[in-house]
């Protein structure tokens, strides 16, 4: 501990101070900054092992000494303790680097030697430990610093070889053995041109004229083949400034590729806690994922067009082992039926006209190690649909045009706002792939059956939309939340975001009025002096997906009983509070005790 090491130091300080006074009665202490007495030359009994501090023997050397910072000698009569009257005691302070006091050297002796030479003694004694204090200091700094590079230097993801001014590797890290192949053993004392071969010329220029160079490409071989790597270097110099060598960093371009990968969007961004709601059926679907997200089984989302399918696909992901990896993500709606299997699983050199040079990996590749997200894969091509049913089997890929079978590490995500199975039967999906992606399925609900989730949404979206900070209460008021609330929405979250961003925009500083919303969501205002057949006729045309869009009496019933069940939900979680449960709701009290009179809502459902 400090004491020790304290004690250590000034041991031999103690025994020269002493060595000096030998034979005239004194005695050589040293105190803690408490003035406990850690050690004695000559060796004391225990009684004189106690704290000195002013606290408790009041004014004496080594107490006032530690409470003053100074040197100082008290003698005699001098010392508040009448048993120290006949001696006198002399200390002085010990400071560390950073100037805190750590302690005192002290002499004691009778009062009736001379005593006026001791502390000028103590004080150089005092000086010359704290030098060695700093001595110390200065080492345990600099092991804590050699250890810091070291291990940076052997946990570095690059390659790091030092040469010497001739050229010989010296040292290498760890990283190296991965890039090139070889061991530390194989590296260590040959020369850089064995491992480079004669091509260095930016090497030889450097340990010459001492040029640095950076992300040089440059090719070697190895004995897994050629390797393209990205090498940077520094000189080295000695304190007159001569060339003692260099340090070479060797980048692999896969990780390169990785990084480009990485910084060009390729990865998940959402995570569980990004979706917002919490109706039932939101808070079901997001407890499966998260089931899914521990195993690498692979997952099917159906859900409407703009229900955040690709939202859980990347929180799913970055809850995953497979995080660190690339997320990838692949619309097959959205790319011509014949560039589909050129996207996925890519193409060889010459494979088709028009093809790159040396050909191209496809998305599985690209995604290896972490997840591929095949969005609306109830529009992929049957012949493409083939070809994924062989790689999720084999777990290999085959490039269009080649014949060599590429190993791929890849978990699938799948997304669908068709009911496959209806596609199945129709002879547009194969069965077999459907079971296959099918393990774990997640029914992502649409907008319409979590109305209660509308408020949450809007407050969410109006952060990046309203400057002024106004929330969905603020800027609408009960009317238009009740004709946003019945809506239907049949474009989901996608939809109540781009209609909340021109309410914005009609509100500018004021509310938002009915006149404001457009006339499909205000067929729904509940006033039939504000509704056009026309609009009624739109709202309750079906949509795509996995069921009709209800009439306007079915959704009323299904708003009032979302509705009713929430008030209740809410009552209950806010243990009876009504005004806290009006908040929730963005109603006033008098409006929730209308709606609870309206469905019938009692303290005995609480």
């Amino acid at each position: 501990d400090g004491q020790a090491e304290l004690l250590t130091t000034i041991y031999p300080v103690m025994e020269a101070t002493y060595a000096a006074l030998r034979g005239s009665g004194f005695r050589v202490l040293l105190a803690d900054v408490d003035g406990w007495i850690i050690g004695s030359i000559p060796p004391a009994d225990a009684a004189l092992y106690h704290s000195w501090s002013e606290k408790e023997l009041g004014t004496n050397g080594i107490g006032t000494s530690i409470a003053t910072g100074r040197p100082i000698q008290v003698k005699g009569p001098e010392h508040y303790c009448h048993e120290l009257h006949e001696f006198t005691t002399s200390a002085a302070p010990i400071f560390n680097r950073k100037n805190r006091l750590v302690g005192a050297l002290a002499l004691i002796g009778l009062w009736s030697e001379d005593h006026s030479h001791v502390l000028s003694m103590l004080t150089k004694a005092a000086s010359k430990t704290m030098d060695q204090l700093k001595i110390q200091e200065k080492n345990r700094q600099l092991i804590t610093c050699n250890q810091r590079l070291t291990n940076i230097f052997n946990t570095m993801s690059d390659g790091v070889l030092i040469i010497t001014a001739d050229g010989t590797i010296e040292i290498v890290n760890p990283a190296v053995e991965g890039i090139l192949g070889k061991t530390t053993d194989e590296l260590s004392g040959t020369h850089l041109t064995d491992i480079l071969g004669d091509k260095i010329p930016f090497t030889v220029r450097m340990l010459r004229e001492g040029k640095p160079y950076d992300q040089i490409e440059v090719l070697i071989d190895s004995p897994h083949g050629r390797i393209h790597c990205l090498a940077s270097a520094q000189p080295s110099h000695d304190e007159n400034g001569n060339i003692t060598g260099g340090i070479i960093v060797v980048q692999s371009m896969n990780k390169v590729h990785n990084l480009v990968n990485y910084f060009s969007g390729r990865r998940a961004q959402f995570t569980f806690d990004k979706i917002i709601g919490r109706s039932v059926k939101l808070l079901e679907a997001i407890a499966i994922a998260r089931i899914a997200s521990r195993n690498t089984s692979n997952v099917l989302l159906q859900g409407e067009s703009g229900t955040g399918k690709e939202i859980f696909a990347q929180a799913i992901h970055n809850e995953s082992s497979r995080a660190p990896g690339p997320f990838i993500a692949i619309n097959c709606g959205a790319i011509p039926r014949e560039l589909v299997g050129s996207e996925l699983f890519g193409y060889g050199d010459g494979a088709f006209t028009g093809a790159k040079r040396g050909g191209k990996p496809g998305k599985f590749e690209v995604a290896n190690g972490g997840t591929l997200f095949l969005d609306e894969i109830g529009d992929m091509p049957l012949e493409a649909q083939v070809v994924l049913l062989r790689v999720l089997q084999n777990k290999c890929v085959t490039r269009i045009g080649d014949s060599k079978e590429i190993p791929v590490d890849v978990r699938i995500i799948c997304a669908t706002n068709k009911d496959l199975l209806q596609e199945v039967e129709k002879g547009n999906f194969r069965e077999d792939l459907y079971y296959r992606i099918n393990v774990i399925s997640i029914i992502i609900p649409p907008l319409r059956d979590r109305t209660e989730d509308i408020p949450l949404l809007a407050d969410h979206c109006l952060t990046r939309l309203d400057s002024t900070g106004r929330s969905f209460t603020d800027l609408m008021g009960p009317e238009v939340r009740a004709c946003l609330q019945r809506y239907p929405w049949p474009g989901n979250v996608r939809e109540l975001q781009n209609i909340l961003e021109r309410l914005v925009l009609l509100a500018g500083d004021g509310r938002v009025r009915m006149a404001d919303l457009p006339p499909e969501v205000r067929a729904f205002s509940g006033a039939s002096d504000t509704r056009e057949a026309g609009d009624v006729n739109n709202a309750a045309a079906p949509v795509s997906g996995f069921e009709q869009q209800p009439h306007k009496q079915e959704i009323e019933q299904m708003v009032a009983e979302e509705e009713s069940a929430r008030i209740i939900t809410l009552l209950r979680q806010n243990q009876g509070n009504v005004s806290q449960t009006a908040r929730d709701m963005g109603f006033s009290r008098v409006t929730l005790y209308r709606k609870m009179q309206r469905y019938g809502i009692s303290r005995g459902d609480i």
